[in-house]
């Protein structure tokens, strides 16, 4: 019986591994070895001692004996080869080894995850700083291209040999296209190339900013540049030069033109001091008296004065005839303006006949109303002028009419040097002629003025001050 219990036990064993093994696909090929020899080896020592069951009954049967010998033999094999696996099996990990590893593993792995999310967190961090960095960058770029896109301002990088890196809102005449990535010798004049060189070799050498004055010829034009140079450098090496450059050519030539005004200035200066005293001069000769000299003197004066207004408000280009005669009127007699009246076109008068001819209307106008056709009240005096013609060519004629409502001898007195002006002096200075007519009513004065006294010729005159602006 006890033969019995023992081979249906073994027979159970076996058939309970074969099931778990059936069933347990995901079993390590392993473990499912060693299971397939137990089950051969509880097969084979349950059949020994099933064998030993039938032996009762069936004495001295040889085959019997015999396999009865080979199931305990393989039954023996069998547990001998699982000792031979049992180092292997060992090494596998026991199920609690691997939730313990699988706890750890998943513990790794929450922790990996959240120190990918602090990664991705500052990465997501590292890009929006880049990106707001390159937003300001961006528009620091705007800004420094709008301040020199409308200015004189030039800026280049060069490295150590003066070749072009970088070029930005380069001069007119030295396009960046030209200048990058060749040498500054090759691009400019010999003579700022050697200025230049020197200058940026020396601030390569000490480090020390260097700033000049540069005088360079580009397509046939002179023009001058204010460099200002500074080194560039790397972990402490030079590795090239940054240039400022300020194209200062309208700033030389506004000095030349102030020059050349200055020189101009002083020589009218000097002109206008010859005539004031040769007017003194000729006006203390014909004067009887202080107070006649004064008078005649300081109305001579304030003529020139209104000339030397008009041509300045003009830029001394001319003077228009009308604001002329009405300006010496105003200035030296205002109370008789109304009594004065003006026809004709607004000639533009040449700066010297403009200053001749303001005399002139202040000596006709003073005598007027000393001794002649604004002495009596009611007097007036008709001014007009106009083109005309003759063999000679054109030519501008003014008369001046006096119309006094009480006969006069109208001698002219004066003092003299009116007359000798007007019928003398004038003439010569315009090239013209001046003639005076005495009458009843008072004097009649004609004058010519050929082209050279105005600004352009007689025919096709600018009439208006303000058609030459």
């Amino acid at each position: 019986m006890s033969d019995i219990a023992v081979g249906l036990a073994c027979l159970s064993a076996a058939l309970a591994l074969s099931y778990y093994i059936h069933k347990r696909s995901s079993v390590e090929e392993l473990a499912r070895q060693t299971s397939r020899i137990a089950i051969i080896g509880f097969l084979a020592f349950g059949a020994s001692h099933l064998v030993d069951v039938l032996t009762l009954f069936w004495r001295g049967v040889a085959w019997l004996d015999f396999i009865q010998a080979a199931a305990l033999g393989v039954a023996l094999t069998a547990s001998l080869a699982i000792w031979g696996l049992l180092p292997a099996l060992l090494a596998e990990p026991s199920p609690g080894e691997l939730l313990e590893a699988n706890r750890a593993l998943s513990g790794a792995t929450a922790r990996r995850a959240e120190e990918l999310a602090r990664l991705a967190a500052a990465k997501a961090d590292l890009e929006r700083a880049v990106a707001e960095r390159t937003q300001a960058l961006d528009e620091a770029k705007q800004r420094f291209e709008n301040a020199l896109k409308n200015s004189d301002i030039s800026m280049s990088q060069q490295d150590t040999d003066l070749r072009y890196l970088w070029v930005h809102n380069a001069p007119k005449g030295l396009p960046a296209a030209v200048l990058l990535g060749r040498l500054q010798q090759d691009v400019l004049p010999a003579r700022a190339d050697m200025v230049l060189t020197a200058a940026k070799r020396g601030v390569m050498a000490s480090k020390a900013a260097n700033s000049l004055d540069l005088e360079m010829e580009i397509d046939g034009d002179t023009r001058y540049f204010h460099e200002n140079i500074e080194a560039l450098w790397r972990d402490g090496e030079v590795v090239g030069v940054l240039t400022t450059s300020i194209e200062t050519t309208a700033y030389h030539r506004r000095q030349e033109e102030l020059r050349a005004l200055l020189r101009e200035l002083t020589h009218r200066t000097k002109n206008l001091l010859a005539v004031i005293m040769g007017i003194a001069r000729q006006s203390g000769r014909s004067s009887t008296d202080i107070a006649t000299f004064v008078a005649h003197f300081n109305g001579r004066i304030r003529a020139l004065a209104v000339t030397h207004e008009l041509l300045v408000a003009s830029q001394w280009r001319g003077v228009g005839l009308r604001e002329l005669i009405a300006g010496v009127w105003k200035s030296t007699s205002p109370e008789a303006q109304q009594r004065m009246a003006l026809t004709g076109e607004n000639y533009w008068l040449a700066p010297e006949s403009a200053q001749n001819l303001a005399l002139a209307i202040y000596e006709m106008q003073s005598n007027a109303i000393e001794h002649g056709g604004l002495l009596a009240p009611g007097g007036s005096v008709k001014i007009a002028w106009a083109e005309e013609k003759n063999q000679a060519g054109p030519f501008v004629k003014l008369t001046w009419e006096e119309n006094s409502p009480q006969a006069s001898a109208n001698d002219n007195r004066g003092d003299g040097f009116g007359k000798t002006f007007v019928q003398v002096l004038l003439p010569r200075a315009t090239k013209g002629s001046s003639t005076i007519e005495s009458h009843d009513r008072g004097l009649n004065w004609t004058l010519t003025l050929p082209p050279v006294n105005f600004v352009s010729g007689v025919c096709g005159l600018r009439r208006d001050l303000a058609e030459t602006a």
